[in-house]
């Protein structure tokens, strides 16, 4: 049984709840799935939604300039992770979130 650091596991939660909660408020999504996977050298924390769909911005760093304030703050947690962020999503088929953090 493997076992996260406290902070990685609250982190990794924060990311996962803001996660859900834009699919809440934004997806118009009919499912939604969080998935966790240990490798040998990287934990990665996947989250997707069947709803609509956004164009992501080109450069994740203008994140907070443009609004996406809920984005911004999982980018900054995985940061302080030492993790990749990366969501994939187009215009009505969906969003993939994928947080990699090495271990």
């Amino acid at each position: 049984e493997r076992t996260l650091p406290a902070e990685t596991q609250l982190l990794l939660f924060r990311i996962a709840q803001e996660a859900s909660n834009n699919i809440r408020k934004h997806a118009e999504a009919s499912a939604a799935m969080v998935k966790l996977e240990f490798g040998d050298n990287s934990i990665k924390m996947t989250v997707s939604d069947n709803g609509k769909g956004f164009e992501p911005p080109e450069r994740m760093g203008d994140l907070a300039s443009i609004g996406k304030l809920g984005l911004a703050g999982m980018q900054e947690r995985a940061r302080l992770l030492g993790a990749t962020l990366e969501v994939q999503s187009t215009p009505g088929k969906g969003t993939t979130l994928i947080v990699e953090v090495p271990s």
